[in-house]
C-alpha cells in the first residue's frame, strides 16, 4: 500500500477517533445545576411542602432529582423525566426550625451535579389555629365585634356568631341565601339576603327588624352618617334605610347592582352598576362616570378609596380605573390579559394597589408604574386581598387555596381550604385582626383561623370593606 493511501487511511482513522471521542464526551456532559428550589417560605408540621425545580441536560438526556431537605434527610432519586420539564416533590417536616433545602441532578449516564444553592424554609408551630364548620358555603368576609367575636354568613341563610376560640356563640336563620358580608354597627348587625331582605340583628342574636326590597340583594351595606344602612339591589336601586328600619331614600341606576357601596370621608357614596355613581348623603346624584364606549366596561366590583379621594375600581374589560373625587378619569390601566376584575382592590400604606382577576393572577399597580403580575394561581380570583402592616397580601383563589404572599410576590404559605371550584363569581375575602389572626371562609362551609404575620395595615383601604367591621366607610 503506497504512502498516499496510508496517509488517507490514517486521516480517516484519526477523524473517526475524534468523532467517537467527541460523541463520548458529549454524552457524558452533566446536567446543569438548578439555581435553587421554588417553594413557600413558611410552613408547619401539619401540611406537606411542595418543592418545585427545573433544569436541563446539555445532551437532552432524561434526568433525575434528589433533595436534601435540610433536616438530615436526603430523598431517594426520583424517576427519570425529560430534560427541561418541571418536577415537584412533597415533603412533610416533623419538627419546627429553619432548614436549608438543596437539590441535585443526575442523567441516565450517571453524571451527578453539585448541590444547588440552598433555599431557606422556616417551619413554625401550627399555621392553622382552628376551623369552624357550618352546614353551607361561606362566600363573603367575616365581621369582627368589640370582643373579637366573629360574625359570618352562609349560603343557606345563617348568621353565625363565633367565639375567638372557634366555638359557636349563637346563630340566626334568615329566609334566604346570603352572599354578602355582615356589617357590624354600634348596636346592631346588618345582613342582606337574596330574597330582598335587609335584617337588623342584635348582639344576642335576636332580630330587631327587617326591611323588604323588590329583588335579590348581593351587596354588602355601607354605614353612613347616623348609622344609615346603604346598599345596592338587583332592581338597580340604591337603598338607604335608617338604623330603625325606615326607608330614607332610593336612587335608580341603569342596571342591577352586584357590588357594595363605599363612602369617603366627606360622606359621598360611591357605587357601581352600568357606571360609577357618586351620591350625596341625601341620595342626590353628584356625578356619574361612564367609560368610553369602546371600553365596554361594566362593574361587578366595589370601589376602594384613597386618602386623596381617588376611587379605584376594576372593570369587566380587564382594566383598573382611577377616578378623581370630582368624577374625572385619572387613568385607565389595562391588565396584560384583559381578564375581568370582579373583586374590590385594596391599597397599601405607599399607595400601591392590589387586586385579582379572572385569569387567576394577583396584580399590583404602583403609583407611577404599570400594572404588574405579582403571583399566579391555577384558577379565577374573585376574592379581594387583605394587607397586613408588613405588606403581606392574603387572598383566596378558586383553585381552592388560601395564599399569603409578600409584596414582591414571594409565596409565604398556602393552604388548601376547598377541593373543587364552586363555579360562582363570589369568594370569601380574608379579614385580618389586631391580634395577628386572619379569618377566611370556604365554599365548603368551613371558617379557618390562620396566624397572620402582623395586624392589618394602617393604609387607605387595607381590607375588602375598609375595616374589620365591614362598614365600607372612611367617614368619621
Amino acid at each position: 500500500m503506497n504512502s498516499k493511501i496510508m496517509s488517507e487511511v490514517n486521516v480517516k482513522l484519526i477523524t473517526i477517533s475524534i468523532m467517537i471521542f467527541s460523541a463520548v464526551y458529549a454524552v457524558n456532559q452533566a446536567p446543569i445545576v438548578p439555581d435553587s428550589i421554588s417553594t413557600q417560605l413558611y410552613s408547619d408540621t401539619i401540611n406537606p411542602v411542595t418543592f418545585t425545580v427545573q433544569t436541563t441536560d446539555p445532551d437532552n438526556e432524561n434526568i433525575s432529582y434528589q433533595f436534601d431537605w435540610g433536616d438530615s434527610t436526603i430523598s431517594n432519586w426520583s424517576d427519570f423525566i425529560q430534560s427541561g420539564y418541571v418536577y415537584s416533590e412533597n415533603y412533610q417536616y416533623k419538627k419546627n426550625g429553619i432548614f436549608q433545602c438543596r437539590v441535585r441532578v443526575k442523567d441516565v449516564s450517571e453524571n451527578i451535579t453539585e448541590w444547588s444553592k440552598p433555599f431557606i424554609l422556616t417551619i413554625i408551630p401550627q399555621l392553622l389555629e382552628w376551623q369552624y364548620k357550618t352546614s353551607s358555603g361561606i362566600y363573603s368576609g367575616v365581621g369582627i365585634g368589640s370582643q373579637q367575636e366573629i360574625y359570618l354568613t352562609t349560603e343557606n341563610g345563617e348568621l353565625h356568631c363565633v367565639n375567638p376560640d372557634g366555638t359557636m356563640r349563637w346563630q340566626f336563620l334568615t329566609s334566604s341565601s346570603i352572599y354578602s358580608a355582615p356589617v357590624i354597627g354600634k348596636k346592631l348587625i346588618y345582613i342582606t339576603t337574596t330574597d330582598g331582605n335587609l335584617y337588623a340583628v342584635d348582639y344576642a342574636g335576636k332580630e330587631q327588624w327587617q326591611y323588604k326590597t323588590g329583588n335579590s340583594i348581593y351587596s354588602t351595606p355601607a354605614l353612613g352618617k347616623n348609622e344609615q344602612i346603604i346598599f345596592g339591589c338587583d332592581d338597580g336601586n340604591v337603598y338607604t334605610v335608617s338604623s330603625a328600619g325606615k326607608l330614607l331614600w332610593t336612587y335608580k341606576t341603569g342596571d342591577e347592582i352586584a357590588g357594595s357601596p363605599s363612602i369617603n370621608s366627606d360622606g359621598i357614596v360611591f357605587i357601581a352598576s352600568d357606571a360609577v355613581y357618586a351620591l350625596t348623603q341625601n341620595g342626590k346624584e353628584k356625578w356619574k362616570f361612564v367609560p368610553a364606549e369602546e371600553d365596554e366596561a361594566s362593574y361587578f366590583a366595589s370601589p376602594a378609596i384613597n386618602d386623596d379621594g381617588t376611587i379605584y375600581i376594576g372593570g369587566t374589560d380587564g382594566a383598573l380605573y382611577a377616578i378623581t373625587k370630582e368624577g374625572r378619569l385619572k387613568y385607565r390601566a389595562e391588565t396584560p390579559d384583559l381578564d375581568a376584575i370582579r373583586a374590590c382592590a385594596v391599597i397599601d400604606k405607599n399607595g400601591v394597589i392590589y387586586f385579582g382577576a379572572e385569569n387567576g393572577t394577583m396584580y399590583k399597580k404602583e403609583v407611577y408604574g404599570e400594572i404588574q403580575s405579582l403571583f399566579e394561581t391555577d384558577y379565577y380570583i374573585f376574592s379581594s386581598p387583605a394587607i397586613d402592616s408588613l405588606g403581606n397580601i392574603y387572598f383566596v383563589s378558586d383553585d381552592g387555596f388560601f395564599y399569603c404572599i409578600q409584596h414582591d410576590g414571594q409565596l409565604l404559605y398556602k393552604w388548601q381550604i376547598a377541593q373543587d371550584s364552586k363555579e360562582m363569581m363570589y369568594s370569601a375575602s380574608p379579614v385580618i385582626t389586631d391580634n395577628n389572626e386572619v379569618y377566611v371562609g370556604s365554599w365548603e362551609g368551613n371558617l379557618y383561623a390562620f396566624k397572620s404575620f402582623a395586624p392589618p395595615a394602617k393604609s387607605p383601604w387595607p381590607l375588602v370593606r375598609y375595616n374589620q367591621q365591614n362598614i365600607g366607610s372612611k367617614q368619621k
